[in-house]
């Protein structure tokens, strides 16, 4: 196996530490979302709540969870880490593509999907079943994600279930 200069491990992981930091960071940013956004009392408001979530989730959170994913790809493939060789490792792999999954198949279509409600109904979404479904499944989702993400962070500085000869 092809392994990458020293100076090539730090820069993947300068790369892979920022993408993922912008990645936690969207997810919370987006939990939060819904308390801020109480005293909405408007349509336009509404509507610019929801463009808003929609730019986050699409524009920053979505290329930020790509880059981790390739670059965490990259860092499997050319150094000692490997894929399956610690828990912790695993633990990574299976929260990231979990949640790059869900969000690219449910989740981000129907954040696009409650941005499209907003636009047409305005005021009258919160009225909306759909609507109020994708309200209620993107806060326990971004809440989760939340959790799930902050737990890979720690987990790569305390690196438990580390093999014990690796």
């Amino acid at each position: 196996m092809k392994t990458m200069s020293r100076s090539q491990q730090n820069m993947l992981k300068a790369v892979h530490l920022i993408a993922a930091g912008l990645w936690l960071s969207s997810v919370i940013i987006i939990a939060v979302m819904p308390y801020v956004s109480k005293d909405i009392t408007s349509g336009d408001a509404l509507y610019m709540y929801n463009r808003i979530f929609h730019f986050i989730d699409m524009k920053i959170l979505t290329p930020a969870a790509v880059v981790t994913l390739i670059t965490g790809l990259l860092y499997s493939l050319f150094t000692r880490w490997g894929f399956f060789k610690h828990g912790w490792l695993i633990y990574k792999w299976a929260a990231t593509l979990a949640i790059v999954l869900s969000g690219t198949f449910y989740l981000g279509p129907m954040v696009t999907r409650n941005l499209e409600i907003s636009n047409l109904k305005r005021l009258a979404a919160l009225q909306d079943p759909v609507y109020l479904h994708g309200l209620t499944v993107g806060g326990w989702a971004s809440g989760i994600n939340t959790l799930l993400l902050g737990l890979a962070v720690v987990f790569s500085i305390y690196k438990p279930w580390k093999k014990k000869n690796g």
